[in-house]
């Protein structure tokens, strides 16, 4: 498990299955797509190995044992005792809730960032009908500094928007899909586990219940999240992130570079 980065439907997805090449922004979110998940594995890994070595360091002892009574007191303590896997399993929603929203995050960081990239690649993108005021024009020294302002400004906008408005913007005025119907559909549900996860310590309350046409009895809840949850979300955004980032890279002329071992 320890060379994996992700487990999906019992198989592990290796590095072969990245990409080779792509955007700036691709090869950041790659990088930490993979640390996360990297973390993640550490952490099952390692949780099995402590209950495992326990195992065969009682079965040793147990076996050396002539005493009967001491052999029967070691056999109820082992079966009382709570191992590692069990603390694991005590603080699963807490683990899953972490590794969920940071994967989450990194996504929505990732289209920030690109979104930046693609108007450094094309200027004319920030055109608008909004007005600017002079004096905000003349605090730029350069027209690449006014125009990196702009674009810090739109992505900023951008980032606290839903994913549904973002990517109907990416949409709209670049002729770019951020994902399917069905996928912005599953992505947005749990960026609202992420919300309220962030803000509500996974509680489900009435927001929530509305972006995610989710049952009014639900309210006061909390969203449990389990392993099979992550095994859907997290190679769902390796896959519509390097989508975008191909459609971007031909239509936006977006520099292309090589990753080189990541």
């Amino acid at each position: 498990m320890h060379n994996e980065f992700h487990m999906v439907n019992g198989q592990p997805l290796k590095s072969e299955s990245l990409p080779k090449v792509g955007s700036k922004s691709l090869k950041s979110f790659i990088l930490s797509w993979k640390d996360i998940n990297r973390l993640f594995n550490f952490i099952l890994f390692n949780t099995a190995h402590i209950d495992h070595t326990a195992e065969i360091a009682f079965k040793a002892l147990f076996y050396i044992e002539d005493d009967i009574e001491k052999k029967k007191l070691m056999e109820d303590n082992w079966k009382e005792r709570k191992g590692a896997v069990d603390e694991l399993k005590a603080n699963r929603q807490l683990l899953l809730e972490v590794i969920l929203v940071r994967h989450l995050e990194n996504y929505l960081n990732y289209l920030s960032s690109l979104l930046f990239e693609i108007f450094q690649a094309c200027p004319s993108a920030l055109k608008t009908s909004e007005k600017i005021e002079i004096e905000k024009v003349l605090e730029h020294d350069s027209i690449d500094s006014f125009i990196k302002n702009i674009a810090e400004q739109k992505v900023d906008s951008l980032s606290y928007s839903s994913l549904s408005k973002v990517s109907e913007y990416y949409k709209t005025k670049f002729g770019l899909s951020i994902g399917s119907e069905s996928e912005l559909e599953m992505l947005s549900k749990n960026i609202e586990i992420r919300n309220i996860s962030v803000h509500n310590r996974c509680m489900i309350n009435k927001r929530y219940i509305i972006r995610t046409n989710t049952d009014m009895n639900e309210i006061g809840k909390k969203k449990e999240l389990f392993i099979s949850d992550l095994d859907l979300v997290v190679p769902k955004l390796l896959s519509v992130s390097i989508s975008v980032d191909k459609q971007a890279r031909n239509k936006m002329k977006i520099k292309t570079i090589r990753f080189g071992k990541i």
